[in-house]
């Protein structure tokens, strides 16, 4: 193990040939005898060239900068394993702490800081919980956060298995997204959604995994704390908030107080205890209100709104190697995201040509979008087992249970996507439906707009493979079925829609359809994950503002203007949405790497098998664990 693979933390105690030292004594010694790799306290294999300061001056400018280089690194080996490495003789840990053990309080910490989390991974211990954001519990998360890194980094990784060492760096990955978001973000001082999730009350009503009144319970008690809470909110936000945050935080803050005030009273008029009946009703009236004094702080804020949203090149590429595990340069990232993007056009130019060479391919863009299924439901509900009966046909990948999502048209208070997933959680104790919710467009929109709302023929069979078969869906089944606590209970974002995104393609080139103009739906949305990922690049790290984004994806991806607004806007608070196409292209790498090191032995449904037995870890533990080497991601 090298100093790459450790935290620089007073509390590692190491034996070397000067004794029983602290990490920090070994880099004040390592610092002050300008150390060659020989000299210096620590062993000659740790003082490897880009690993110290050799010939700097020993002052505390370079401890810092050797600081900064060694805390890169263990984030990077944390996340990408890299437990190949030779232990020093030299340099062995005190203690040796129990896998489960650590990741069990590590898991069971972070799903107490994130109890809405808990709720929807269907561990049910958390219901009725809001986390604490006081000033104290801002503190106490930052703290808890160190102390979750530290016990981490003291897990020894020669000693774990594959499997194991995969489950370590998706913990590692979790609490770094809690870093990133706090030390990076700093969301909680600057974005005014970091407090709208947890007071989310749709998993309560959305699904019964419990009587009524006991679900109404949770319900009264997170109403009962949401005005402490969102004064919280209120008084730790900055007076300077980018417009862009303000604007689609104050969207969500209104719609949650009228989905609060309507929606939640609606779904619980059932309740038999009358005394919890006034509860829920009392709390809920006063919630909404909070919200509705949210949204009126928010928009107040808005006079003061900036333009500052851009994380810049370093916390950019810090956020994709600490919180994905992808370590690459983003010159060349951007290279590969262009060169996805070419391929894209090109096959829809050709795809385009096949159907009408006397127009433009924006014209047969716009006339295939123009095909709307006459029943979306229905259409969907064909398009879904169709799927599933392709994959078992075709031997793509195991279904591991004879579960099937159920398509149904969604509830009011759900129609904000036109057609979209909602799993039951890997811990419900018993068994629950997931379903597959198609919403049917507001009947009092103009009949223009309820026309556009519904997606085209095409682009509905690619949201349902994304969706349902064999995305979002079967990778829940394979998680359900998943021995490892950690692996059931981790998201990581590139793996997860990278999954899913990459499924849209391999269906079209298995054969699932052979009509170019359901070709033009998958490659639609390819072009908008394409542009997604290139508007983050450029609007965190080229100086891009809304407008440019706006236009690239009316452009290369063929949205409307609405769309094309919305899309834009959303990749200044969340540039990770780069992850659809980023994970797609890091599982193409590894899809054709494992073929080219496997030769004849290769499987596609094996790959596909193997890469969901390891949950949504990050990908380049799992391919670390897939194919053995350090091999890059991208």
């Amino acid at each position: 193990m090298t100093w790459a693979e450790l935290d620089r933390d007073d509390r590692l105690e190491f034996t070397t040939d000067a004794g029983e030292l602290t990490m920090r004594e070994v880099f004040q010694r390592h610092d002050a005898q300008r150390c060659d790799g020989k000299a210096c306290a620590a062993p000659a294999d740790v003082c490897a060239p880009g690993w110290h300061v050799c010939a700097h001056d020993g002052n505390s400018g370079d401890l810092e900068e050797l600081s900064s280089a060694m805390r890169r690194a263990l984030l990077l080996a944390s996340l990408i394993l890299a437990c190949a490495h030779t232990r020093s003789q030299n340099l062995v840990p005190a203690v040796t702490l129990d896998f489960t053990s650590v990741t069990d309080r590590v898991l069971d910490r972070q799903l107490g800081s994130h109890p809405q989390r808990g709720v929807e991974l269907g561990a049910h211990e958390y219901d009725g919980r809001l986390p604490d954001v006081s000033p104290a519990g801002i503190e106490a998360l930052r703290a808890q956060i160190a102390e979750d890194l530290a016990a981490l980094g003291r897990v020894d990784l020669t000693k774990l298995d594959a499997r194991h060492q995969v489950e370590l760096s998706a913990l590692v990955a979790a609490v770094l997204v809690d870093r990133f978001d706090v030390e990076v973000l700093r969301a909680p001082w600057r974005n005014p959604m970091f407090y709208l999730g947890p007071l989310d009350l749709t998993a309560y009503i959305s699904r019964d995994y419990a009587p009524l009144d006991v679900r109404a319970a949770a319900i009264a008690k997170i109403a009962e704390a949401s005005a402490a809470y969102i004064d919280h909110a209120k008084a730790r936000l900055e007076p300077k908030i980018a417009r862009t945050f303000l604007a689609t935080g104050l969207l969500q803050a209104r719609g949650m107080a009228e989905f609060v005030r309507t929606d939640v009273r609606t779904a619980i008029r059932g309740v038999k205890d009358p005394a919890l009946a006034a509860r829920c009703e009392t709390g809920l009236v006063a919630m909404a209100a909070a919200l509705d004094e949210y949204a009126r702080h928010l928009d107040e804020l808005r006079l003061h709104a900036t333009d500052d949203f851009a994380l810049g090149r370093d916390a950019f590429t810090q956020m994709l190697r600490e919180t994905q595990g992808i370590d690459v340069d983003l010159d060349r990232l951007t290279a590969l995201l262009e060169a996805d993007l070419a391929r894209n056009l090109a096959a829809l130019d050709a795809t385009a040509k096949q159907i009408d060479p006397s127009v433009s391919t924006a014209q047969v863009v716009a006339r295939v979008g123009e095909t709307r299924p006459a029943d979306a439901l229905a259409t969907a509900t064909e398009r879904s087992a169709r799927m599933r009966e392709f994959l078992l046909a075709k031997q793509l990948v195991t279904i591991p249970s004879d579960d099937v999502v159920r398509v149904v048209e969604s509830p009011p208070f759900l129609r904000w996507n036109p057609a979209f997933l909602g799993a039951a959680g890997p811990f419900e104790t018993t068994p629950l439906p997931s379903f597959y919710y198609i919403s049917p467009p507001d009947p009092s929109w103009p009949l223009a707009q309820q026309r556009e709302y519904v997606p085209p023929v095409g682009d509905l069979l690619f949201i349902t493979i994304h969706e349902v078969w064999p995305g979002h869906f079967l990778h829940g089944l394979h998680l359900a079925k998943h021995p490892s606590r950690v692996l059931r209970s981790t998201y990581n974002y590139t793996m997860s829609e990278g999954w899913a995104h990459y499924a849209e393609e391999m269906m079209w080139d298995a054969g699932v359809d052979d009509d170019p103009r359901v070709h033009i739906g998958q490659l639609r949305l390819a072009l908008v994950r394409n542009v997604r990922a290139l508007a983050a690049i450029g609007l965190h790290t080229q100086g891009w503002d809304v407008e440019r984004a706006r236009q690239m994806f009316r452009i290369a991806a063929f949205q409307d203007e609405v769309n094309a607004s919305q899309q834009a806007m959303r990749g200044t608070f969340d540039p990770m949405y780069l992850a659809y196409t980023v994970g797609k292209l890091a599982i193409v790498k590894l899809r054709d790497d494992l073929k080219a090191k496997r030769g004849a032995a290769f499987d596609l449904r094996e790959l596909h098998d193997e890469l969901l037995s390891y949950g949504a870890a990050p990908l380049g533990a799992i391919r670390r664990a897939m194919l053995g080497d350090a091999s890059p991601v991208l």
